[in-house]
């Protein structure tokens, strides 16, 4: 037995300093008997070992061969769009604003002008997609409300409750909708992935925020109740959850509300208060992120959120 272990302890070193280690004779068979969950941890961990670093422009390949659909051409769905078509992929990017669409349009992004709160046109966007490649792979929600009210920067008090629960509203039905649309085809190919972004508010008391916060919380839930019922067919949730990055929650702002500068430094010296590394994520880093949990490389990854927030929150 002690001969055992010291074969077990002597592999796990060699591992972990790097060393080649032979795939057969590593580990006896008869520690397995008497250990089996070694047996399990070291075919996990000779595995490891065994995968091939990513090869210099490995992550412009990451999702090649795969169709995205992208909902929003603000900030976050461009960068996101933009990302997607240099990992390989095809995409294409709907938004009810044909001004944002024109700047994204390309050899690799194709545009289509959508109300994303709109069931029969999104369901039409999505078949459009399905019958020009074959398939969807990615679906990313990034819309905002895109109707007047309900802005950040206002009080409860200040609110009606039709302002407060428009975020509510507009938030769940667009991914309602968006995931409905393409859940089919997905379900169908065995394979997918649905994702979303929601900010600090969501999991973070900010004053101020009105129904923002309650609106990210609620498309965070609703992906997770997605990923229940889609898990057994091989369908993926991943929900980012970014400390905000430059011109994301612009559309979102009260600016005619007159507390909105007095109430933006107060968030400022919150925010700045519990951000461990100091800084937001670039639009280019939520691409990335984006890219990499929609890959295969994340295939295990899903009803979850996933940290952009500098350690804002943490589990």
């Amino acid at each position: 037995m002690a001969a055992e272990e010291a074969t077990v302890a002597s592999v796990s070193l060699a591992l972990m300093e790097k060393r080649k280690v032979a795939p057969t004779g590593a580990v006896s068979y008869k520690a397995a008997v008497v250990q089996p969950w070694r047996s399990s941890y070291m075919r996990c961990a000779v595995g490891i070992n065994r995968i091939a670093s990513p090869k210099k422009g490995h992550m412009d390949d990451l999702l090649k061969n795969k169709t995205a659909v992208v909902y929003g051409a603000g900030a976050i769905g461009s960068a996101v769009a933009r990302a997607f078509a240099k990992a390989g992929a095809a995409v294409f990017v709907a938004d009810h604003n044909a001004g944002a669409l024109q700047k994204l349009a390309g050899a690799q992004i194709q545009t289509a002008q959508v109300d994303v709160l709109d069931k029969d046109a999104v369901a039409a966007f999505v078949k459009f997609v399905a019958e020009q490649t074959g398939r969807v792979d990615i679906s990313f929600c990034a819309t905002s409300t895109h109707k007047p009210g309900g802005d950040q920067g206002a009080a409860l008090a200040e609110l009606s409750y039709e302002e407060f629960s428009m975020p509510l509203i507009d938030y769940t039905r667009a991914h309602f909708h968006t995931t409905n649309a393409v859940s089919p085809y997905m379900i169908q190919q065995g394979s997918g992935v649905i994702m979303g972004i929601t900010a600090i508010p969501s999991q973070m008391p900010f004053p101020y925020t009105a129904g923002f916060g309650p609106a990210w919380a609620a498309v965070e839930a609703f992906l997770r109740l997605a990923a229940a019922e889609l898990g057994p067919y091989g369908v993926r949730t991943v929900c980012l959850h970014s400390a905000g990055s430059e011109g994301a929650a612009d559309k979102t702002l009260g600016a005619s509300t007159p507390e909105i500068e007095k109430r933006f430094e107060g968030w400022s010296q919150r925010w700045a208060s519990r951000n461990l590394l100091g800084k937001a994520p670039t639009l280019e880093e939520v691409g990335h992120m984006a890219v990499f949990m929609a890959s295969d490389f994340a295939g295990v990854t899903t009803a979850t959120t996933i940290s952009l927030n500098g350690g804002m929150i943490s589990h």
